[in-house]
């Protein structure tokens, strides 16, 4: 070595060479085992990255990536997803990331509207990520779940719905309402947010979607729900604490007529987003979250049953759910809710096979 340099400097370029070839073995390694979900693999092909020396830029850059592919899946928040059934012609209901976070669930003390199942208030922690229906299911989505499964709903089994009666101004019974009808009883439009259908009804829809695409499908817990209605503000509703300074939701305003010239006895000052009744889905900006109709339009299943407080609910934002429960949770206000009802804390129960021309759905997948 030392009668010629350049044997000297051919071992440097070997080196250089074997070390650049092995950081790329290693890093494609760590990519693909977080890919596949292995974080232990990743972790030990970003160990032998360490080890090699030099290579402190790459490993911050998998390190962060590994963080969000634990916390997202490898996802963006924001990001819209959508899946392919394995072996049928359909896709999944388009759905947004939901950045992981925490939030303060329920209304203290002093909220104008308050009810006693609203507390005690109390801090729910999402540790990871998840996707939410961008918008309440369909009609047209439900139809091509149906067709396909000749699933029957519980207002077919049982024969009855309730829809809207223009001439009394209330919900009223009536017979031979299905999932193809609108809140009055007549054919549905294809965008039109599916409604009359039961907690039983989007179970099944959420089975269905994971059967055929393999991935974890379901509906809501009811923290994620409040979550991503709140949208990061503490305020009654997702755009303030009074009426929207613009047409944001489908809501009961004062300048809503109905087809009998009705008005609404309480509503929304100075508001008017021209519907009476449930809106085809997109009709309003999304929220901050990049969610369509969540704080108004129809009422939304989730998967919790009822409990008559907080106290004792899960931190973690998971679903309380009780063995033999007879009472749901429907979260989010509707085309007729008071401004009281659609406050950001309010929550309904209802039995699992209760529909009506008020309450539809959305759709959650784990990543």
């Amino acid at each position: 070595v030392r009668d010629d340099q350049r044997r000297i400097d051919r071992a440097k370029a070997d080196i250089r060479a074997f070390r650049e070839e092995y950081a790329a073995e290693m890093e494609i390694s760590a990519v693909t085992a977080m890919d596949a979900g292995d974080f232990d693999q990743a972790e030990h092909a970003l160990i032998d990255l360490i080890a090699l020396g030099g290579m402190d830029t790459v490993v911050n850059q998998l390190r962060r990536r590994m963080e969000e592919a634990k916390v997202y899946g490898g996802l963006k928040p924001g990001q819209v997803i959508r899946d392919h059934f394995m072996n049928e012609p359909f896709w999944s209901p388009e759905s947004v990331i939901v950045q992981a976070g925490s939030f303060h669930m329920g209304s203290d003390a002093f909220e104008e509207g308050r009810r006693d199942n609203e507390g005690p208030r109390h801090r729910v922690t999402f540790r990871r990520g998840f996707a939410m229906g961008q918008t309440e299911v369909t009609v047209r989505q439900f139809r091509a779940f149906v067709e396909k499964t000749r699933f029957l709903t519980d207002a077919e089994k049982l024969g009855y719905s309730n829809v809207y009666d223009h001439y009394s101004g209330r919900l009223a019974r009536r017979d031979d309402v299905t999932w193809k009808m609108d809140y009055e009883g007549r054919k549905a439009a294809d965008d039109l947010p599916v409604v009359h259908v039961s907690w039983n009804d989007a179970v099944a829809y959420t089975r269905w979607l994971a059967r055929g695409t393999g991935k974890p499908y379901r509906l809501p817990t009811e923290a994620e729900f409040e979550y991503v209605l709140r949208a990061g503000k503490t305020s009654l509703y997702w755009w303030g604490d009074g009426t929207p300074p613009e047409v944001v939701e489908n809501l009961t305003g004062e300048g809503d007529t109905s087809r009998g010239r009705r008005k609404w006895e309480t509503f929304f000052e100075d508001y008017h987003d021209r519907h009476w009744g449930p809106a085809p889905v997109r009709s309003f900006p999304a929220n901050p979250f990049g969610l369509h109709d969540i704080g108004g339009n129809v009422g939304e299943w989730v998967m919790d049953c009822w409990h008559d407080n907080y106290t004792r609910a899960p931190v973690d934002g998971s679903a309380w759910v009780n063995p033999g429960c007879n009472q749901r949770v429907v979260r989010g206000g509707y085309w007729a809710s008071s401004p009281v009802q659609a406050r950001s804390a309010y929550r309904m129960k209802a039995s699992p096979a209760a529909r009506g021309a008020r309450i539809g759905f959305r759709i959650v997948r784990d990543l």
